[in-house]
């Protein structure tokens, strides 16, 4: 592959069998967001993960803000509730020197909280997002067997009951999607159908004889937009690097290498973009 790759992040695991805890699951490995392996977590009956993030600009020393990403689990092992802060203001006091100017001598930092919780319900799991302005945004997901047969998306509204708990009171439908899926062993096909049933989406997920995701491939209909994810594996048959191509006329291309200990726990994640 001839790839100028640009590095972006380079994230090292220094926390004790952090690298256990997390799965590198090849559908989700370029979301920014975490999957825990739920076997671990309850056999070692693990509440809490919290995540301290350093903000750092190009060509400046990272700065400590007190950001945090936390992600609390159920016993059964799955995520609960997950939120994350953000710098909402920057107060800046300031004060007179000796020759009467005004100079900042300090920044404090107001904070907003974005999160979002879990409800699992026999085949179904609801993910509501929760803003701070209190808008919330949930979205229902349907299982037909092992695989998401429907996704809708509603707003949510809430009303304050005598007791000061909070009851839902209505759901605005945002947007309806099912998925027909055909599975044929080492290549599975997915159908995505908007709510007037019409198709808008390809996926296809490609195995090797290991059962291990190869391929992932994403055809979108209307806008012939082109989305391809790649994986190798080392010998040990763990993730070795990721390419992920997005192509909508003018293609980029993202690149995840790993690096793993002689315990074969992930020691380092560098992500690089063309």
């Amino acid at each position: 592959m001839n790839l100028l790759k640009i590095l972006i992040i380079s994230i090292s695991f220094n926390l004790f069998d952090l690298s256990a805890q997390l799965l590198f699951h090849p559908e989700f490995i370029f979301e920014k967001f975490p999957v825990f392996d739920e076997s671990f977590i309850q056999k070692n009956q693990i509440k809490k993960i919290t995540f301290d993030i350093i903000d750092k600009k190009d060509w400046q020393e990272a700065e400590d803000k007190n950001l945090v990403e936390v992600y609390e689990f159920y016993p059964d092992g799955k995520l609960k509730r997950q939120y994350s802060t953000s710098v909402k203001k920057i107060i800046q006091i300031e004060t007179i020197n000796k020759k009467h100017k005004s100079i900042v001598s300090k920044e404090v930092y107001e904070y907003d909280t974005t999160s979002v919780n879990y409800v699992y319900q026999n085949n179904l799991m609801i993910e509501r997002h929760i803003f701070p302005n209190k808008y919330i945004e949930a979205t229902y997901f349907k299982y037909c067997g092992k695989f998401i047969c429907k996704e809708e998306k509603y707003i949510e509204t809430y009303r304050s009951l005598n007791t000061g708990n909070n009851v839902l009171d209505k759901m605005l439908l945002k947007a309806q999607d099912s998925i027909a899926t055909f599975d044929y062993g080492n290549q599975i096909k997915q159908i995505f159908y908007n709510n007037e049933k019409l198709p808008y989406k390809e996926k296809f997920i490609y195995k090797n004889n290991q059962n291990q995701i190869i391929e992932i491939t994403e055809q979108f209909v209307a806008t012939q937009g082109r989305i391809k994810k790649s994986f190798q594996y080392n010998s040990n048959n763990l993730l070795d690097n990721a390419t992920m191509t997005i192509d909508y006329g003018n293609s980029e291309t993202y690149y995840i290498e790993y690096e793993y200990d002689n315990l074969n726990r992930v020691l380092s994640e560098t992500h690089f973009k063309n």
